[in-house]
């Protein structure tokens, strides 16, 4: 990544920012930063890891009916304040019960974590009281927090640390957990980069909010990143470029080289734009990267 791209990442970042406090406290270091954790609260002592997946199941159900559009767009207005807001609040508290022999394959852990960012991205919005965009308190991913077994999960722990298995940030280029962290268990085997088209958070940018199941992660995750792909991809012939979403800046490590990149690329992308991405891999056409668009998801 240039220089330019970074300072312009950056002004992006923090155009957006309530106040200069925000910005300084977003410098912390992670391992230093008070996290909000918004799931502590009593937790029934006959309550199990299977009785509260059931229960979070049907919050996220009503989550999805009452104010998630069919475009993936949340109307957060509508549910501040709401009994399915209060639902959310209560149900998350069970999270504390749940340890990663509750999640036995690679496909529950996935989607369970998957749909644990989503919930905490949009809980966190709700929280915090943000209007226009999550870079309002631009440390947001590494801030607010769900209490899940014994241990704190931010955004970024979830992301980077259990789905990444760990991998560096790609901003801070850190790792989230030291070698050996009890959080470390709750990873999956190997990382599927299709997650990248699931993870939602909050912004524009980001996929449209959905909800996985382990039983049908797969296919799942599938119609996701075909969806980002064919959506988000864009060859401009006469300019002899490919222009990606950023995500495959972000995180080129995860898709691997342009060989690698470039299967990905073209093994999801719908069948009627393949010629124009087969053309643009035989014109070794120069890649660019949207900017990211931090505003609000939020059904307009």
């Amino acid at each position: 990544m240039s220089l330019f791209d970074a300072l312009r990442d950056g002004a992006d970042i923090l155009r957006h920012a309530r106040n200069p406090t925000e910005v300084l406290r977003a410098l912390v270091p992670a391992s230093m930063r008070t996290r909000r954790v918004l799931n502590d609260g009593a937790v029934p002592m006959d309550v199990d890891a299977k009785a509260i997946a059931k229960e979070l199941r049907a919050v996220r159900n009503r989550l999805k009916l009452e104010a998630i559009d069919d475009g993936g767009h949340v109307h957060y207005g509508q549910l501040r304040g709401g009994a399915t807001y209060r639902e959310l609040e209560k149900t998350s508290r069970g999270l504390a019960v749940v340890s990663p022999a509750d999640l036995e394959t690679d496909a529950e852990r996935i989607a369970f974590f998957v749909n644990l960012y989503n919930v905490l991205a949009i809980h966190g919005v709700l929280a915090l009281g943000l209007e226009s965009s999550v870079m309002e308190v631009p440390s947001f991913f590494g801030s607010i927090a769900y209490r899940v077994g014994g241990f704190l999960f931010t955004l970024d722990d979830v992301e980077n640390g259990v789905l990444r298995r760990n991998a560096p940030h790609p901003v801070t280029k850190t790792k989230q957990f030291p070698e050996g962290a009890g959080e470390l268990e709750f990873c999956p085997s190997v990382l599927d980069p299709r997650i990248h088209t699931a993870l939602v958070c909050a912004s524009k940018s980001c996929p449209p909010v959905a909800f996985y199941d382990a039983e049908k992660l797969d296919a799942q995750l599938d119609l996701a990143t075909a969806s980002y792909v064919t959506s988000g991809v864009e060859v401009d012939h006469d300019r002899r470029q490919l222009v990606l979403p950023i995500t495959f800046r972000y995180y080129q490590v995860d898709f691997g080289d342009v060989s690698a990149t470039r299967e990905f690329l073209r093994r999801h992308m719908a069948e009627e734009n393949r010629p124009d991405l087969e053309r643009a891999f035989e014109g070794d056409y120069a890649v660019s990267y949207k900017r990211y668009d931090w505003s609000l998801n939020t059904v307009v």
